[in-house]
């Protein structure tokens, strides 16, 4: 699936990254192949963000809001919120860096743009599950920070 494209506002076009490739047959066709790998992948890349927000969502309102402690103040939900965002950038990138072959000069910046905007997905996911979880008032000790 083509779905590099909710990327294109940080990343570019692979025009924009095979550019600086065109003088050179081999190195080109590398880029376009390394392009062509992160396009097939990017069902994977989306689900990362996707799956991350909601997990973290969950895991804030039941199991950390459930234990004993007075864990339910808003400063947490804001922690939560901050380690979905790293998580999502060292999670992506990490993926991106093991599964996506060849490596060449500029590839990197790449891989660290995707991986940056996911983690911003990452953190939207978060705000709309905690945003639902609150409209639709599913039991959970912590504070309604987003009820309205």
């Amino acid at each position: 699936m083509k779905l590099l494209k909710f990327y294109q506002w940080i990343t570019g076009t692979m025009s924009d990254f095979t550019r600086p490739f065109q003088n050179n047959e081999a190195l080109y066709n590398q880029a376009r192949s390394f392009w062509g790998h992160l396009e097939a992948l990017s069902i994977i890349i989306i689900a990362i963000c996707i799956l991350l927000g909601i997990v973290m969502a969950i895991s804030y309102y039941k199991p950390f809001n459930d234990r004993p402690g007075r864990h339910y103040k808003p400063i947490y939900w804001g922690w939560f919120l901050i380690g979905t965002i790293v998580l999502g950038f060292v999670t992506t990138l990490g993926f991106e860096y093991i599964a996506v072959t060849p490596k060449l000069n500029g590839a990197l910046i790449l891989e660290l743009k995707i991986a940056f905007a996911n983690a911003l997905y990452s953190g939207i996911i978060y705000v709309l599950t905690s945003w639902l979880w609150c409209q639709f008032n599913f039991p959970t000790n912590a504070y309604r920070l987003i009820k309205f």
